[in-house]
Parts: structure tokens; C-alpha cells; sequence
């Protein structure tokens, strides 16, 4: 079951990705790709400004067997890590996940940091981020995740 589900999302992923057009994320504020972690699945990010996006992941744990969706709200810190090309913007934010599980269903908080590299030339960006969040319904527990991942922007 979990190998139909990896391979339905890299499906997913690679067909967004091959429909992406080619201009950077000047040219659109929307971006669609994949992240490798726990939850491992499709990440989406809404840029609202030039600093705040809108962080989503549509993912399945890798180490227990629930699909989850995490929805961040993150700002970005572009001068602390400067570069001689694009940009390595520090993030940070907070936001709510929810996990589908068959047994326990559970709806929690979440903070989230992250590193992300914007290309300068390529309409995509790279990021590492890790989410310490305590479920807070049916009960109280905390728990971390993290992933590696990229979109295309368009």
C-alpha cells in the first residue's frame, strides 16, 4: 500500500512539474513540488508578499501509517545568509496539521524553520525544514517532523 501510494505521488509531482512553464517565481507566486521526509508527499507554497507565503504539504508518514496535511503561515529572513546568486532566505512560522489516520485521527499545532535556495534563473527553489508541533486532539502529545524538498514556481 505504501509503495502504490509513493508511486501515485511521484506521478503527481512529475506531471505538475513537466506542465510548470519555464520563468521564475517573479512571474508567479505559486509553487508545486515535492518533499522527502516525515510526512513525505506534495508541498505547495503561496507567496502572500515579498516576505510571508502560505506553506502546505499534503503528505503520508513514512514511519507510521496516516496521510497528513500541514498548512503554515512563514515569514522569510533574506539578508541573514547572503549569496553572490539567488537567494537563501531563513524561514519561520506557525500553523495547524491534521492526520488521517484508520485507528486515530488526531489535529494538532505546529512551528516550522526552514533554509530555502531560490534559483535566480530557474523557476524553482530548494528547502530543509523541521516542524516541532504537539497534537492537541483526541489527546496531548508532541512530536517533530522535517523534509527536505522542491517546487517549480509558475
Amino acid at each position: 500500500m505504501i509503495r502504490f501510494r509513493n508511486h501515485c505521488l511521484a506521478a503527481i509531482t512529475l506531471a505538475l512539474l513537466a506542465a510548470a512553464p519555464g520563468h521564475a517565481r517573479q512571474g508567479g507566486d505559486l509553487g508545486l513540488g515535492f518533499v522527502a521526509g516525515d510526512p513525505s508527499g506534495i508541498s505547495a507554497k503561496i507567496w502572500l508578499s515579498d516576505a510571508n507565503a502560505l506553506d502546505l504539504i499534503a503528505g503520508f508518514s513514512v514511519q507510521e501509517d496516516w496521510i497528513s496535511l500541514h498548512a503554515d503561515y512563514v515569514w522569510h529572513e533574506f539578508s541573514l545568509f547572503p549569496v553572490n546568486v539567488g537567494q537563501l532566505p531563513l524561514y519561520y512560522g506557525m500553523g495547524v496539521w491534521t492526520a488521517i489516520a484508520k485507528h486515530a485521527p488526531a489535529l494538532g499545532a505546529r512551528g516550522v524553520v526552514g533554509i530555502e535556495y531560490l534559483f535566480s534563473k530557474a523557476p524553482l527553489d530548494v528547502f530543509l525544514e523541521l516542524g516541532p508541533g504537539a497534537s492537541l486532539l483526541p489527546s496531548t502529545r508532541f512530536g517533530m517532523s522535517g523534509g527536505l524538498g522542491m517546487r517549480f514556481f509558475f
